[in-house]
């Protein structure tokens, strides 16, 4: 069809200045700069991104989807909330789903699939070494989607993505409750990337299991402390 192809482009273009404008408003909730319950001016973000607030509002848009923001009726958007009852929500549905799809994965994993682990289990050591909670709690859900990677089901694995998502703050908020918690956090890391050389489902889906659940008590002693 004539002329076709200049239909693509504008899209395409748009779609990378919004990811940009997500990843880097992200980056400052997650980070804390941003509050829970802080209100967020579309024309405030526009003006400090140089861009127009049509991308600043897909942004949100995206950023709402992740559970990042809240859009208001006639109050504008505000950074989300975090809660006790959200955390035990979510961390109990991955409870339902993360042991059974790390089962999953370590039956069909190649030699590959666990050189792919160890590369960010790795990056992890590298950022815990030095201090960074904000590098290790990114890394944190790039070593559980590798960990799920072999197992071949992308629905569950579609599912799983989005909770790690939602559950970014949580984690983040778990590995500052102090130095016991990441070393806490990386040794079971270690045990699961074990599990997986050794080939073993059963204890692979056992060690996901308390170390969804070490964290969750974690976090609500914290929200009750």
């Amino acid at each position: 069809m004539p002329g076709s192809d200049q239909h693509y482009s504008d899209p395409i273009e748009k779609r990378s200045v919004v990811d940009q404008l997500a990843a880097r408003v992200r980056a400052r909730i997650l980070a804390n700069e941003l509050a829970p319950g802080e209100a967020l001016r579309q024309e405030a973000l526009a003006d400090a991104y140089k861009v127009s607030r049509m991308p600043v509002r897909e942004a949100l848009r995206q950023l709402e989807v992740e559970g990042l923001v809240v859009f208001h009726a006639n109050r504008g958007v505000t950074v989300s909330q975090v809660s006790e009852a959200e955390m035990a929500e979510l961390f109990d549905i991955r409870l339902q789903l993360e042991p059974g799809l790390f089962a999953h994965a370590i039956q069909r994993a190649e030699p590959a699939d666990i050189a792919a682990v160890e590369t960010v289990r790795a990056r992890e050591t590298e950022a815990l070494a030095k201090g960074d909670t904000a590098s290790f709690g990114a890394l944190n859900r790039d070593f559980h989607a590798a960990l799920h990677a072999p197992a071949s089901r992308p629905r569950t694995q579609a599912i799983v993505l989005s909770l790690n998502q939602h559950i970014d703050r949580y984690v983040r908020l778990q590995l500052s409750l102090g130095p016991d918690a990441r070393k806490t956090a990386n040794a079971e890391h270690d045990g699961l990337l074990d599990a997986m050389k050794a080939g073993n489902p059963v204890a692979g889906a056992n060690r996901m299991v308390t170390h969804i659940e070490t964290a969750r008590a974690a976090l609500v002693k914290a929200f009750e402390g």
